[in-house]
């Protein structure tokens, strides 16, 4: 008793037989009312069963004169377009070691909504109800086109959809199908998209994603209204990249059309992105089967392959036949739970959960927390019910008992089994109850049916009652746009799919919830994120944003998604170590304490003849300028260990400021105090010869402001900058394992600038060198000259040796930092050692010598012996250093007198010139005096 069997369940019941024809087709259920579902349905069979006698055959409809039937009410020819509809209800499976018929999802909803759906479509679309789709209200008044269909079960496979094909293809071989609706597996699609091709009909598919099938040469005759899986494959990759900043993903597909193909679209969605934004994909396959000899050894092994990668985020294409034994073996090799993401397509079912129950702590349970399902969503709720998907679902639970009835009649008739025990029948109150919603596969569906009606009004719009046949069906549904229930609905003609930019993805969450008992738990799936691409736009890059209110929960309950790869073992950084810096440092205040020493020791023997004849002012700028010097071994030991990335960018850009500025303002002084000695002892005419402070401050001035001028252009147009670079030695991940924290230039802009400040700094050198060897004949007082001269060439020395060593140890910061330290260091205590020691060692003697003179006599004149007692010897040692002292003391007056005339007989006064140039002559030691030429 079906009527028996329909009260025992709350939503629907399995029929054991069908319901006579009459039940379907006689007037309980309305079908002599043209507004009813079954009406067209009715006519089409009662022609069918009378062989079409009174019906004409144009082109791929069927002309049905006007009174044919006594219910009919038009004055004008309907008709009828007659579509073949090959659905997916049930798989094959096994069960108990034998292979057996089930429904697809292991519920049979799934085929039950997408049917109801299409029938929906051709419902509104043969009574003209605008109410989902604005552009089909009131077209039964201007359109005599009227969808009829037939409905097979094609169990998922590719054979039985083909030999269902071609069975009803040649029983009705003078009045084959206009279209065929389906099939849903990508699998089943391809072969029949192929066979219809050549049979001349068009094919549209709501649910068939494969990208194989955009491939309009093969397959001429195939369209949908679904995005094929590349539009899918890209949604699903800017999910990975943008919301889980994911570099790496693994992907487990079957190897079938489907499953293939979406791996390879998911390859070049990845490759596509712009370098740096891409994503690495590894792909691990197992051959489809759902027989009873299945083999699941190769989804363990693409299982074990998947953990061996070591990555934490997992893309699946794959059935809801395959989900628990690829979950169970998942948990078995522990890539499952809080560390792991698994996203899956839409091969499974968005209710495969449904009415299913799992024990707390089961493997499946814990696989299946948090996991999520992404596929091209039938479209969004909105509060306002604005949408296409809101008004189709309006309508859809709006639906009466003649709409249940009519889904009831067009489930399949029979299958491979001879079971019609798998196919389930609504009671009548199903659709306004909301028991079920319809989902993204009745949406599709509803929307392919309008589809269908459109292209074939739009067609007899443009020919009239010359109808057509079904390529130019094919290229009108193509061509045709409208506001469907999932969207914009527009056809790309390059790949005869729906395009990416006016389809709508959605991910939904899988939740676990435990029951009142606390002994089980079911999975409930929340929508939880969706694209925000919109029709007409040419971007294919889709934003992901969350439902309003809703947050995505992983596997551990949070909200912040796990690591998509392992931590990081560690880097190794190269940075400065502690122990560098100190030394570092330590060279520092060797620098400033000897700087500011000699500074107070200058200031405080400033008015001492020695301190006189060096110049106070020019041993200052010594001091000054190796102090700045040495500043600059601040910002060149700073790294990333110690300050921000913009802190070292700063000294980066310091540090040539002060090293330039402290070289040029230690150097300006000794270079002027070398040009000073040339100037007067190598003047022509050795003529009296004036050269203040302001005569020798211009060459530290021009050089000061040649330094200048590179630096300020220098900093303007193209400074430093710090950054890490990373060497080649990368994990298994492409990690880098080394790099090194610099100072480094764009595109070498900043070269140009380096090599002036070599060039005018080492010009002076050079200068200054030869200035030095010019003077290395002349003896000043205190042997200034000399050291000056020894100076100048260590500088030179520690460029030549100092500037490759810096080029070689540019990639290591510890060598460059101790290469440029130690060069900076070298210059500065030469500077100032071999500077001030001489005059300090001289200074010292000078005091001894007049602290001896004055502690050898008393107060009376009288020399007083170290021995009071004396004798002999000591008296005669004396009284021979004191003959000794005035034979020096006459022939050196007489020197000084031969000096004294040969200047007068030039117009220079000694005096004068020992007071203003305040440098002290002497003879050289190893010349005489008329050889030296002074």
């Amino acid at each position: 008793d079906i009527r028996a069997m329909r009260n025992s369940h709350p939503l629907f019941v399995m029929a054991s037989s069908l319901p006579p024809g009459e039940e379907c087709f006689g007037p309980a259920y309305g079908s002599n009312d043209p507004s009813s579902h079954a009406y067209y349905d009715h006519i089409y069979s009662h022609l069918k069963a009378t062989s079409f006698e009174s019906t004409i055959r144009q082109g791929s409809v069927e002309i049905v004169p006007p009174q044919t039937f006594p219910h009919t009410s038009t004055d004008e020819d309907i008709a009828l377009l007659h579509v073949l509809s090959l659905t997916s209800y049930t798989a094959k499976q096994r069960v108990n070691d034998t292979a057996k018929l089930v429904p697809r999802d292991g519920s049979g909803i799934y085929g039950f909504t997408a049917s109801n759906g299409f029938i929906m479509g051709m419902h509104h679309f043969n009574n003209g109800i605008g109410s989902v789709v604005p552009e089909i209200e009131g077209i039964n008044r201007t359109c005599p086109i009227r969808l009829v269909h037939t409905n097979y079960d094609t169990e998922s496979s590719q054979t039985v959809a083909l030999d269902t094909f071609n069975r009803d293809y040649i029983k009705n071989l003078d009045r084959p199908p206009g279209a065929v609706f389906g099939a849903w597996r990508s699998a089943v699609s391809v072969p029949l998209a192929v066979l219809t091709g050549t049979r001349g009909i068009p094919q549209f598919s709501p649910l068939s994603t494969s990208t194989e099938l955009d491939d309009t040469v093969q397959y001429r005759l195939f369209s949908r209204v679904i995005p094929s899986d590349a539009g899918t494959a890209r949604a699903a990759v800017g999910y990975f990249r943008k919301r889980l900043d994911a570099s790496f993903l693994g992907v487990l597909y079957v190897n079938d059309s489907y499953g293939s193909a979406f791996h390879q679209a998911i390859q070049e969605a990845a490759a596509e992105r712009e370098e740096g934004d891409q994503i690495e994909v590894k792909g691990y396959t197992f051959s489809y089967g759902a027989n009873v000899n299945f083999d699941t050894s190769e989804i363990e092994l693409a299982i074990k392959q998947l953990k061996e990668s070591r990555f934490r985020v997992f893309f699946g294409v794959f059935y809801s036949e395959h989900y628990d034994i690829i979950m169970n073996y998942a948990y078995e090799y522990g890539i499952v739970g809080p560390e792991y993401l698994w996203v899956i397509s839409d091969g499974l079912s968005l209710s495969y959960f449904q009415n299913k129950k799992y024990d707390v702590g089961s493997p499946l349970v814990v696989a299946s927390q948090g996991i999520g399902l992404l596929r091209a969503g039938g479209g969004r709720t909105t509060e306002d019910g604005r949408t296409g998907y809101d008004r189709f679902t309006n309508a859809y639970f709006n639906q009466d008992g003649d709409a249940a009835n009519q889904t009831n009649c067009k489930r399949p008739t029979f299958n491979s089994q001879n079971d019609d025990s798998v196919y389930y029948v609504a009671q009548p109150d199903f659709f306004r109850a909301k028991t079920l919603a319809p989902g993204a596969s009745g949406a599709f569906s509803f929307d392919t049916a309008v589809g269908i009606g459109l292209a074939a009004c739009r067609l007899f719009e443009e020919k009239g009652t010359d109808y057509f046949n079904g390529k130019e069906l094919f290229d009108s549904f193509v061509n045709t746009e409208f506001d469907g229930a999932t969207g914009r609905i527009q056809i790309d003609p390059k790949t005869t799919s729906r395009s990416v930019q006016s389809a709508f993805f959605v991910l939904y969450n899988s939740i676990g919830v435990l029951d009142k008992t606390g002994e089980s738990i079911s999975i409930e799936l929340e929508l939880a994120s969706h694209t925000t691409a919109v029709a007409d736009s040419e971007s294919s890059e889709m934003a992901w944003v969350n439902f309003p209110g809703k947050v995505y929960r992983y596997a551990d309950g949070s909200t912040e998604p796990p690591l998509t790869i392992p931590p990081k073992i560690g880097e190794n950084l190269n940075q400065i170590s502690l122990g560098l810096q100190v030394a570092v440092y330590m060279m520092m205040a060797l620098i400033f304490i000897f700087s500011i020493g000699f500074i107070v020791w200058t200031y405080w023997n400033r008015k001492t003849r020695i301190v006189r004849a060096s110049q106070p002012f020019f041993l200052y700028m010594i001091c000054i300028g190796t102090f700045i010097m040495g500043s600059a071994i601040i910002p060149i030991s700073v790294d990333d260990r110690i300050a921000s990335i913009e802190d070292c960018s700063l000294a980066c850009i310091f540090s040539p400021w002060l090293a330039s500025y402290g070289f040029v303002i230690a150097f300006s002084a000794l270079f002027s105090k070398t040009w000073r000695i040339n100037q007067i002892f190598h003047h022509p005419q050795l003529r009296r010869v004036t050269v203040n402070i302001k005569d020798v401050i211009v060459p530290f001035l021009i050089l000061l402001g040649l330094n200048t001028i590179v630096l300020i252009c220098w900093t303007a147009i193209s400074p430093l900058k710090w950054e890490r670079v990373h060497t080649d030695a990368r994990d298994d991940f492409g990690r880098p394992l080394d790099s090194t924290g610099r100072c480094t230039v764009e595109n070498n802009k900043s070269l140009p600038f380096v090599v002036l400040l070599l060039i005018i700094n080492m010009a002076v050198l050079l200068l200054a060198n030869i200035q030095a060897y010019q003077a290395r004949t002349i003896t000043v007082e205190f042997s200034e000259s000399k050291y000056i001269g020894i100076i100048n060439a260590s500088i030179l020395q520690a460029g030549i040796i100092g500037g490759p060593l810096l080029v070689i140890a540019g990639s290591e910061p510890s060598a460059f930092v101790l290469t440029a330290v130690g060069g900076i260091f070298v210059i500065c205590m030469s500077m100032l050692l071999l500077i001030f020691i001489p005059k300090m060692k001289y200074l010292q003697e000078w005091k001894k010598k007049r602290f001896s003179s004055r502690s050898g006599s008393n107060v009376s004149g009288i020399k007083v012996l170290n021995n009071p007692r004396g004798d002999d010897y000591e008296l005669r040692q004396l009284k021979f250093q004191i003959e000794a002292s005035k034979v020096e003391k006459s022939e050196t007056s007489r020197k000084m007198e031969l000096l004294r005339q040969a200047l007068a007989s030039r117009g220079i006064e000694m005096d004068d010139l020992l007071e203003t140039t305040e440098v002290t002559l002497l003879p050289n030691e190893n010349e005489s005096f008329q050889d030296n030429r002074v």
